[in-house]
């Protein structure tokens, strides 16, 4: 009987040497991610810019909100009720200038999409302001 304990204790000894050891030894499979997977894509039209969406994976319905900006103001929202996997299209009004199209799901931004360039401050004219302090 002693020499049981005195084996247990050694195999103790190792296991707990041994980083990687846990219970059970076989984790099973991981539970699948809660918040959906799409492919999305921004057509330039003449007039509108097209959202082309596929949704292939939706582990429950739920509200899709579309916010379209042009440069930092918002022009448009628009909400899309995801029910089953497939395809939708969405429409918004295209004109001159940096367009964003940003895709907010439960938890948070799902996906953001760009049309054009993005207006930056010249890094010139900011040198020569200088930030703020003397020197």
């Amino acid at each position: 009987m002693k020499t049981f304990g005195w084996l247990g204790g050694v195999v103790l000894l190792f296991l707990a040497g041994c980083r990687y050891t846990f219970l059970p030894l076989d984790p099973g499979k991981p539970l699948p991610p809660e918040r959906p997977f799409v492919v999305a894509r921004l057509e330039k039209g003449a007039e509108e810019a097209i959202l082309v969406l596929r949704v292939e994976r939706l582990p429950s319905p739920g509200y899709l909100h579309l916010k379209w900006f042009r440069e930092e103001a918002l022009l448009q929202e628009k909400t899309l009720f995801l029910e089953e996997v497939g395809s939708y299209r969405v429409s918004f009004p295209l004109s001159q200038g940096y367009h964003r199209l940003v895709g907010l799901w439960v938890e948070g931004v799902l996906f953001q999409l760009d049309l054009g360039m993005p207006r930056l401050p010249d890094p010139d004219e900011e040198e020569k302001k200088g930030n703020g302090q003397e020197g």
